[in-house]
C-alpha cells in the first residue's frame, strides 16, 4: 500500500475531525474504518458549545445549523406542533435570537433551566454565535465531517478491519514507519492515531493501561415502534429502577437500568431485551413492535489510558477514555482531543514544531478527560432510584440550582467553555481560555479568519505594532489588522484549536507595557521560529 504521513484508525467524529485538521495543514492522511457506511444508530443528539465553535472556526457552522433546524422540526412534530414552517424558516427565526446563550442539557436528568440563567454573564456572552449549531445529531455530524474531509483530499477507506500495528516496541519509538495490519493488507505511515473506540485494538495491543471503575448500570437507546405509549412520560423521568427519557422525536427512548451488564456486550440488542428493559424501568407494559435501525446498549464503565502516546502511535477519543454517555460528553471530549492534537501533529510532521509541542497533547487533554470522567460518575451516583438519592436530587434541583449564578456555572461547565490550559507564565485572562466569539471592528469575526487551520493574530493597535512579530511566519499565522478605538478590546494570538496564547492588557498601553516581550515568548513556545 502507498505510504501516507498519518493513518487515522476510525471514521467516527473524532477520527474525521482529526483527519480534516491534518489535511488543512498539507498532511497526507488516510482514514481506515471497519464499517462500510456511516452508522445511522442513534447516539448523541447534540454537541456542546465548545464543539460547535470548532465547527465555526472551520466554516462548518452553516451545515450544523441546517441539521439543528431539521431536528427542531422533527421535535415540534412529535410534540404536536402543527406549524408548517420549513427548515429554512425555522433556521432564519432561530438566527434572530442567536445573540443569546443557548441553554440546553442536563445534569443526571435535572434539566438546565433557561429562566435561572443570567444572560448578561460575560462568560456566557462570549460564546453566543454558535447557538443555532448545537443540536446536530452524531450521525449528521459524521456526514458533514466526512464531506469536509473529502473536499480536503483525505482518503477514507471503509470496510477495512484493523488488526494492529506491526513492529517491536523499539521500532515504534524511533523514526521508523509504523505499519498498520488490516484484512486489506498492510498500510505504512509515519504516524498512527487510534480513534477506534473504547475497545481499541491498537491500545490493547500496545499494552497501554486503561484504568478506572467498573460499571453499575446498563443503558439503552433506540428509536422504536411502540404500541400504546400513553403511559410513557415525555422528558426525563426517574423511577425506582432507573431513569428514562421519551422523545423529543417519535419513538426515541433512552433509559438507564441499574444492575449488572450482560456477559457478552457484543451481542446485538434483541427486541425482547429492549422491551424488557423499557417495561422494567418505566413500569409501563408497552409492546415494542420493532426498532428503526439498531438499538444500542451502553454502561458506565469509566476508564482512562495512562498515556496517550506510544512512540509514533497516539490515542484520541474513546480509545483514550470511556465513561457513561450521559450529557453526550464523550462526543465532545473526543472532538476536543482532535482539535488539540491535529495542529500539533501536523506541525511535527511538517517539521516546524517547537521542541516538546506534541507532548502538550497529553499534558493538556489528560486532565480534561479525568475531570469529565468524574463529572459523569457524579451523575450516575445522583440517578439511583432509592429514596435517599431522590431527596438529594430534589435538594440540588430546588435549593442549589436556584442559587444565583449556580445554573450559569453548571451550564458553562457542561458546555465546555470553561476549559483552561497553562500556556504562558504569569498569564492573565483570557490567555489559556477558549477564545469564543470575537467580533472585529473592521468586519466579520475572528472565526472567519481561522478556516485554514492557522494561528490567528488579531492586532488591535492603532499602528499595527505587532505585525513584525509574525511577518516571517505567514505559513503558520494569519495576521488580521483590526485597529479599535475601544482599548478594552485586547489584541489576541489564538492557536488553531481556539486557545488564546497571548493577549494585551490595559497595562500594555502604558510606556512600560510588556506586550511585545510576552508575544516574543509565546511565538517560539507554540509556533517556532520558521
Amino acid at each position: 500500500m502507498k505510504r501516507t504521513d498519518v493513518i487515522v484508525v476510525g471514521a467516527g467524529p473524532t477520527g474525521l475531525l482529526l483527519a480534516g485538521e491534518l489535511a488543512l495543514r498539507d498532511v497526507r492522511v488516510t482514514v481506515l474504518e471497519r464499517l462500510v457506511e456511516p452508522d445511522p444508530t442513534i447516539k448523541a443528539g447534540s454537541i456542546n458549545v465548545a464543539s460547535a465553535e470548532i465547527l465555526d472556526r472551520r466554516g462548518l457552522l452553516p451545515a450544523a445549523e441546517e441539521a439543528q433546524a431539521r431536528l427542531i422540526a422533527a421535535a415540534r412534530a412529535f410534540a404536536g406542533d402543527s406549524s408548517t414552517r420549513t427548515v429554512r424558516e425555522l433556521l432564519d427565526a432561530a438566527r434572530q435570537k442567536s445573540r443569546r446563550f443557548l441553554v440546553a442539557g442536563h445534569f443526571a436528568g435535572i434539566l438546565f433551566r433557561n429562566d435561572l440563567v443570567d444572560q448578561t454573564d460575560p462568560v456566557l456572552a462570549a460564546h453566543t454565535a454558535v447557538a443555532n449549531g448545537i443540536g446536530v445529531p452524531q450521525y449528521d455530524l459524521e456526514l458533514l465531517l466526512a464531506e469536509h474531509c473529502t473536499r480536503l483530499g483525505v482518503e477514507i477507506r471503509r470496510g477495512v478491519e484493523v488488526h494492529g500495528v506491526r513492529g517491536t516496541t523499539e521500532s515504534l519509538l524511533d523514526d521508523a514507519d509504523v505499519v498498520v495490519e488490516t484484512d486489506a493488507g498492510d498500510f505504512p505511515a509515519g504516524w498512527v492515531v487510534a480513534a477506534d473506540g473504547g475497545r481499541s485494538v491498537i491500545r490493547k495491543q500496545l499494552g497501554i493501561d486503561f484504568v478506572g471503575t467498573d460499571p453499575e448500570l446498563v443503558g439503552y437507546q433506540a428509536v422504536a415502534d411502540f404500541e400504546d405509549t400513553s403511559g410513557l412520560r415525555r422528558g426525563w423521568t426517574w423511577t425506582p429502577r432507573g431513569l428514562y427519557a421519551y422523545g423529543p422525536i417519535p419513538g426515541r427512548i433512552f433509559l438507564v437500568r441499574f444492575g449488572t451488564p450482560p456477559e457478552d456486550r457484543d451481542l446485538p440488542v434483541s427486541l425482547e431485551e429492549l422491551q424488557d428493559a423499557v417495561r422494567d424501568v418505566t413500569g409501563v407494559p408497552v409492546t415494542c413492535a420493532g426498532v428503526r435501525g439498531r438499538a444500542t446498549r451502553f454502561t458506565d464503565n469509566t476508564r482512562q489510558a495512562r498515556t496517550y502516546r506510544h512512540g509514533r502511535v497516539l490515542l484520541a477519543g474513546d480509545a483514550a477514555h470511556v465513561h457513561s454517555p450521559l450529557g453526550g460528553q464523550g462526543l465532545n471530549l473526543g472532538l476536543g482531543d482532535a482539535a488539540n492534537l491535529g495542529w500539533k501533529l501536523a506541525a511535527t510532521v511538517n517539521g516546524w514544531a517547537p521542541e516538546g509541542l506534541l507532548d502538550t497533547y497529553q499534558a493538556e487533554r489528560h486532565p480534561i478527560a479525568a475531570w469529565v470522567l468524574d463529572w459523569t460518575r457524579a451523575q450516575v451516583a445522583l440517578m439511583r432510584g432509592d429514596e435517599r438519592t431522590a431527596r438529594l436530587r430534589k435538594i440540588i434541583e430546588d435549593e442549589l440550582f436556584t442559587v444565583p449564578g449556580a445554573m450559569n456555572r453548571m451550564v458553562a461547565l457542561s458546555s465546555g467553555i470553561e476549559q483552561h490550559y497553562d500556556v504562558a507564565d504569569d498569564a492573565a485572562a483570557p490567555v489559556g481560555s477558549l477564545t469564543g466569539d470575537v467580533e472585529l471592528a473592521s468586519e466579520g469575526r475572528l472565526a472567519d479568519h481561522a478556516h485554514d487551520g492557522r494561528f490567528v493574530l488579531v492586532d488591535r493597535s492603532p499602528d499595527g505594532r505587532f505585525a513584525h512579530a509574525v511577518r516571517h511566519l505567514e505559513h503558520q499565522v494569519t495576521y488580521v489588522a483590526d485597529p479599535a478605538e475601544d482599548t478594552s478590546s485586547p489584541s489576541l494570538l489564538v492557536r488553531p484549536d481556539g486557545v488564546v496564547i497571548w493577549a494585551t492588557t490595559q497595562e500594555d498601553e502604558s510606556p512600560d507595557g510588556n506586550a511585545h516581550k510576552r508575544l516574543d515568548a509565546a511565538i517560539p513556545r507554540w509556533i517556532g521560529t520558521r
